[in-house]
């Protein structure tokens, strides 16, 4: 016979959670449970409805506990009489009505005979739609191109180089035809082109020398549409993942690739890792995940020829490590041995995570990722929050998460005061 006492379980949490009893750990495997399907999350939802739950309640008096439960034990297949005694005495433990009974005894009723996925739960009168692909395009004339309206296929052509729109929401730079069976590599200047993602946008660019980066919302990077001499160097205002290609030159000599962002120039050869540079961030988190690098703090520094930046310091990095440039009138860069690398990329992978994660770092990303404005009313709490959750979900869903806590919100318009 199959075993329902996982279903049980979770009733008994929301049950705990309705009386204030959660524990530090019981709280946690809550916010997990919730966070693994939209099905939890809007069965949660119902189950903590008043309206539902004073509808139930009618058909499951106090004097009628034994019998209510002896009927979810028959529909379960517990037919045991030790099944019904244990149920009763562990709700004997609890102290309470009927209600918490009912909470438990539902939630396993839900779970196991309505496991398909249930109808999304709206915990606020507005809600906000996630994040999409969305970015602006402009080009060396100043001139710019909407890509998330742009049709797929060639958008543009910058000199020698074809830009190209692909059906996944890609950028890609290659060169055109004629320049690719040229075997002439002309000194001109560079022409530059700058992707910018909105609040609520995201984009994916391949860069001329075959780097891939994820930009995350509310960024942007410049670059050239050919890299030429000693270095590929580029730009980033705000968050990007990068992998980068390895390139030589016509003296088959390695050709590095920076990436310079404020205070900071990140070095590399070929590598995968992720820079946290915003403005509204406590620091800029350089995070590598494969390969080497080098984070350079800096006082000053030119795109067209990083390498004469005056360096003022530098670490060098290896797999799992994370620089921290902290931002102020005297910035610090400071080397953190081990971070949690799914962490630091679970943005580029569709997903927010949280490890201790303090409540005004958690609604930073969500006003970029939901184009919202946050305010707080009161003392900001100084809670530390954990748990995962998809950014494909409205911003409602993410809410009902943190109401777990104690947060609260009031929403008027895109405005949303967090009172906790």
């Amino acid at each position: 016979m199959e075993d329902y006492s996982g279903y049980f379980r979770q009733g008994d949490l929301i049950a705990k959670y309705l009386k204030g009893e959660l524990s530090s750990q019981e709280q946690d495997e809550l916010t997990d449970w919730i966070a693994q399907s939209d099905h939890n999350r809007a069965l949660f939802g119902k189950l903590t409805q008043e309206e539902t739950l004073n509808r139930e309640l009618d058909q499951f008096a106090p004097s009628r506990k034994a019998e209510a439960w002896e009927r979810i034990a028959t529909e379960t297949g517990f037919t045991k009489p030790t099944f019904v005694t244990y149920i009763v005495n562990r709700w004997t433990r609890y102290g309470v009505a009927a209600l918490l009974l009912l909470v438990s005894g539902l939630a396993a009723y839900e779970l196991i005979y309505k496991p398909e996925p249930a109808p999304q739960v709206t915990v606020q009168p507005t809600d906000f739609a996630p994040g999409s692909n969305k970015a602006i395009l402009t080009l060396a004339d100043a001139s710019q191109i909407n890509l998330d309206d742009a049709t797929n296929g060639k958008i543009a052509q910058q000199a020698d180089m074809i830009i190209t729109k692909t059906a996944d929401g890609q950028l890609v730079y290659d060169l055109s035809q004629s320049a690719a069976g040229s075997s002439e590599d002309q000194e001109v200047s560079p022409i530059y082109n700058t992707i910018t993602t909105p609040r609520g946008g995201k984009f994916r660019v391949a860069l001329p020398d075959g780097s891939k980066v994820w930009l995350n919302a509310a960024s942007s990077l410049r670059y050239p549409t050919k890299f030429r001499g000693r270095e590929r160097a580029v730009e980033l205002k705000g968050e990007a993942y990068f992998e980068v290609a390895h390139a030589k030159n016509k003296a088959n000599e390695r050709v590095p690739f920076r990436v310079l962002s404020a205070g900071q120039i990140v070095e590399v050869l070929g590598t995968h890792f992720n820079i946290n540079s915003y403005s509204d961030e406590n620091s800029t988190k350089t995070t590598l995940l494969e390969g080497k690098v080098k984070v350079i703090k800096t006082r000053a520094y030119a795109l067209a020829n990083s390498a004469k930046t005056e360096a003022a310091s530098a670490l060098v990095l290896k797999p799992g490590e994370q620089a921290q440039l902290a931002l102020g009138t005297q910035p610090k860069l400071n080397l953190v041995a081990q971070v949690d690398l799914e962490e630091a990329v679970a943005w580029k992978n569709g997903q927010f995570q949280f490890k201790d994660t303090d409540l005004p770092t958690i609604m930073r990303q969500i006003a970029r990722w939901y184009d919202v404005e946050i305010a707080f009313q009161g003392r900001v709490s100084d809670a530390k929050f954990r748990g995962k959750i998809s950014r494909d979900v409205p911003l409602s869903q993410f809410f009902q998460i943190l109401q777990l806590s104690g947060v609260n919100f009031k929403i008027e318009g895109r405005k949303i005061t967090v009172k906790s």
